[in-house]
């Protein structure tokens, strides 16, 4: 092995030696941080609210107290919760869609609104605790959530259409108009006329004769 060649193998050693050092140092800061603060939350940017916040006004509450892993529900809403004690961190899932969630430590409360609703968070904490830089114990969880009324649809107004009967009269056969013939009474016979009189003859009278009234 000539000498460039024993160079440049020890050059090539050091080099790779140094990026895995880096690399561990690096890993040790990141360790480091998380104990110190814990881990970032991966949820909608919370809002640190002074004494005991509420729920929305119009939104219902499930409120978990003490916080636990586990699942609970009211009925209607359903969360499971998985708790890192050691960060004191929590995750959840829903059922259905939460508005917010009200997360209790110290003398505050964290309030993460969610818009759209989720079904889902990571990484949910109290606020941070400024004696010691980490986040205060979980005191309780409150999920605040409404139950959609689904869209009512009106049934059509329009009226079916309806079949009028036929308006046009039956056609109707009119009695014939031709009045029957009518016979003409027989003007009654003129009477028979007399037969003219005869004219009388003359009696001839005879000289000498004498009448008598």
């Amino acid at each position: 092995m000539d000498l460039s060649t024993s160079l440049a193998s020890r050059f090539s050693g050091r080099r790779i030696a140094t990026t895995i050092a880096a690399a561990a140092a690096l890993a040790i800061a990141a360790a480091l941080l998380v104990a110190m603060v814990g881990p970032i939350s991966s949820a909608n940017p919370q809002t640190e609210v002074p004494g005991n916040p509420s729920c929305p006004a119009g939104t219902i509450e499930l409120k978990i107290e003490p916080v636990a892993d586990g699942t609970f529900s009211d009925g209607t809403l359903t969360v499971t919760i998985v708790v890192d004690e050691a960060n004191q961190t929590f995750d959840f899932t829903s059922n259905i869609g939460v508005d917010a969630v009200i997360v209790k430590g110290g003398p505050n409360g964290n309030v993460y609104t969610f818009n759209p609703e989720a079904t889902s968070g990571t990484g949910l904490h109290a606020p941070v605790n400024p004696a010691n830089g980490k986040f205060f114990g979980l005191s309780h969880i409150s999920f605040c959530y409404d139950i959609e009324t689904p869209p009512t649809t009106a049934p059509p107004t329009t009226a079916p259409p309806t079949t009028a009967p036929p308006t046009t009269a039956p056609p109707t056969t009119a009695p014939p108009t031709t009045a029957p013939p009518t016979t003409a009474p027989k003007a009654p016979p003129p009477p028979p006329s007399r037969p003219a009189a005869a004219p009388s003859a003359a009696v001839p009278v005879q000289a000498g004769a004498r009448f008598t009234g």
